[in-house]
């Protein structure tokens, strides 16, 4: 997936796709401006802000609120009798720390930075409730500490470091956060405060059985031409949110992903290839994780303690129709297919039409319409147990009240692929500060 290297490589994840910028091609940076124009709502700190960026040393907060309702369906039979009323409605609240240092800023050493990421949940979602194996809160589920699910919880997510041996060619290794892997430009990733919410537009579900959130790892970083960017990666494939890494750790994943840009009749695009290798997977670990919602069909179920390995590969591509990122739409899709077992998820699909600036006097609103199809294992984990294919869409429009200041309305219709859950239809409203 992806490591963010622009601004000196501050965000480590997996399958890292790198996109590398030298420090000297850096912009200093400006958090200036007055309250309806400045990107962060406290600014730059009577100038600190911006003094302490130029020394290498920047610091985010965003916290985020989503409220979701169950309109319609949703689980049924006896896991629908044990709900009350209070379960048709959910509301999480979430943090999302950042500390990013430059060495070379800081007058240490050239092509260095360290990134430090911590993320705090809060609040009982409808994920569950609404009875489907993509999640229709993708932020419900991170950091995602297994055991704290729907609960309080909070985790350091990445501690990692990042050197560059020339301007093409990186190291990274440490704590790894792999939430913003997968990226795409009109669809966003895991870790988008003004994307989609369900997990199946976000990213390709394939890759949940292999890739942890937060991981112990490392890997290099190739950028050949500008248009060009590449990882090789390799990591514990057991997840270490909450936990200590080094007691948690288990198996392995080797990753590698490739982003190639280009432009189409003037217009940018970009595809992204991505493939993962585990070894030793533990399906105990993949039912388990709440990424993939499989409580309510494997509750009460013995799941094999027993490990293997499982392959997955995935594809996403976006290309500009009208205009380009300041502005314009455009198409993009996903695609993912895995061996089937361990993994449950099979293969997956989604494609949509994205864009900025729907209205004249709204440039800086985003909104899309997309529709995703999860291919479930009927082996394994599944095996006997009636579980279909998941079909569902999602739109969203993104409402920018300031540049620190976001609300996204929502909805999403999902034909779920558990046979306790009928096709559920869930709104909601998610809105995002930054400090």
């Amino acid at each position: 997936m992806r490591h963010g290297i622009a601004r000196a490589c501050v965000a480590t994840s997996l399958a890292v796709g790198a996109h590398c910028a030298s420090a000297a091609d850096v912009q200093e940076p400006t958090f200036g401006g007055d309250l309806w124009s400045r990107a962060r709502l406290t600014g730059d700190w009577g100038g600190a802000r911006d003094r302490l960026a130029a020394k290498g040393l920047t610091f985010d907060l965003d916290l985020t609120y989503i409220f979701q309702g169950v309109a319609s369906g949703g689980v049924n039979g006896a896991a629908f009798d044990q709900l009350s009323d209070e379960d048709d409605v959910g509301h999480t609240i979430g943090g999302d720390f950042r500390f990013g240092l430059d060495t070379q800023r800081v007058g240490w050493w050239q092509g260095g930075s360290l990134a430090l990421r911590a993320q705090a949940r809060a609040g009982q979602s409808v994920v569950q409730r609404a009875g489907t194996v993509s999640p229709v809160n993708t932020a419900a589920t991170l950091p995602n500490v297994v055991d704290d699910f729907d609960d309080p919880t909070v985790a350091l997510i990445e501690l990692s470091y990042t050197q560059f041996l020339g301007e093409t060619f990186a190291l990274f290794g440490g704590l790894l956060n792999t939430a913003e892997g997968d990226d795409n430009a009109l669809a966003g990733s895991a870790l988008s405060n003004s994307h989609f919410l369900n997990s199946s537009m976000l990213y390709s579900l394939v890759e949940d059985a292999t890739v942890p959130n937060v991981s112990l790892g490392g890997g290099i970083l190739i950028e050949p031409s500008e248009h060009v960017s590449g990882s090789f990666s390799i990591f514990a494939t057991a997840e270490t949110a909450g936990e200590d890494p080094f007691d948690a750790m288990h198996g392995t994943t080797f990753s590698t992903e490739w982003t190639f840009a280009h432009t189409l009749r003037e217009r940018p695009g970009a595809q992204t290839f991505g493939l993962l290798y585990g070894m030793d997977a533990s399906r105990t670990d993949i039912a388990a994780d709440p990424r993939l919602v499989l409580a309510n069909v494997l509750a009460g179920r013995a799941v094999p303690e027993t490990s293997d390995d499982t392959w997955a590969f995935y594809y996403n591509a976006h290309q500009y129709v009208v205009g380009d990122d300041e502005g314009g739409w455009g198409l993009f899709c996903r695609f993912g297919l895995s061996d089937g077992d361990p993994n449950p998820v099979k293969w997956n699909a989604a494609a949509g039409v994205a864009g900025l600036g729907l209205l004249p006097s709204r440039a800086s609103d985003s909104w899309a319409l997309g529709l995703f199809y999860v291919g479930v294992s009927d082996e394994d984990l599944l095996s006997g147990l009636n579980v279909d294919d998941e079909f569902g869409g999602e739109v969203y429009y993104n409402i920018a009240i300031t540049p620190w200041f976001h609300v996204t309305l929502d909805a999403q219709v999902i034909d779920s692929a558990l046979p306790s859950a009928d096709t559920v239809v869930v709104l909601g409203v998610r809105t995002h500060v930054n400090f």
